[in-house]
C-alpha cells in the first residue's frame, strides 16, 4: 500500500510541476524569450516552419499532459485495490495512447528539425535527451497499453474463475 501512495504522489507532483510548466510557456512567449532547444533560435528570429514546430510540441505537451492525467486517474483507482477494475484497465489504456502519440509526435519533429538543419547546410548528428525522451515515452506509451490488454484479460479469467466455484 505504501508504494501505491508514493506513486500516486509522485505522478501527482508530475502532473502538477508540468501543468505550471504549460502555464509558464504560455505567459512568457509575448515576452520573447523562449527559444527551441534543438535550433537555438530566439523568438523574434523564428519563421513560420518554427512556428509551426512550436505549435506542434505544444500540442504534444498537451497530450503528454492529458496522458498524465489519466495515469493520475488510473493511480487513485489503485488505492481502493480494486486492481481488476475497469477504470484502471482503462484509464492505464487511455494514458499508453497519451504518452505513444506523444513519443511519435516529439519523435517526427526531431527529425523534422534535424532535416530542417541537413537542408541548411549544417550537418550534425547528436546523441543527447532529446532523440531518448521520445523514445522512451514511446516504450512506456506501449508498455502501459500492453499492461491494459494483460489486465482485461486477467479480469476476464478471474471472472470465469469466480463462476466456476
Amino acid at each position: 500500500m505504501k508504494k501505491t501512495i508514493l506513486f500516486k504522489t509522485l505522478v501527482d507532483i508530475l502532473y502538477i510541476l508540468h501543468f505550471i510548466g504549460l502555464i509558464g510557456i504560455i505567459f512568457i512567449i509575448p515576452f520573447g524569450t523562449v527559444n527551441i532547444n534543438q535550433v537555438n533560435i530566439n523568438v523574434e528570429d523564428w519563421n513560420l516552419f518554427y512556428w509551426l514546430v512550436f505549435i506542434v510540441s505544444l500540442f504534444a505537451y498537451i497530450i503528454f499532459l492529458r496522458g498524465l492525467y489519466y495515469l493520475r486517474k488510473m493511480a487513485r483507482f489503485l488505492l481502493s485495490n480494486k486492481y481488476f477494475s475497469d477504470s484502471i484497465i482503462q484509464n492505464l489504456k487511455k494514458s499508453g495512447n497519451h504518452f505513444l502519440y506523444t513519443g511519435i509526435i516529439s519523435f517526427t519533429l526531431f527529425v523534422a528539425l534535424w532535416i530542417s538543419k541537413l537542408t541548411g547546410g549544417k550537418f550534425e548528428l547528436i546523441y543527447d535527451n532529446n532523440l531518448l525522451i521520445p523514445l522512451f515515452l514511446t516504450i512506456i506509451g506501449m508498455f502501459f497499453i500492453i499492461q491494459s490488454n494483460t489486465l482485461n484479460l486477467a479480469k476476464g479469467i478471474k471472472e470465469e474463475n469466480e463462476l466456476t466455484v
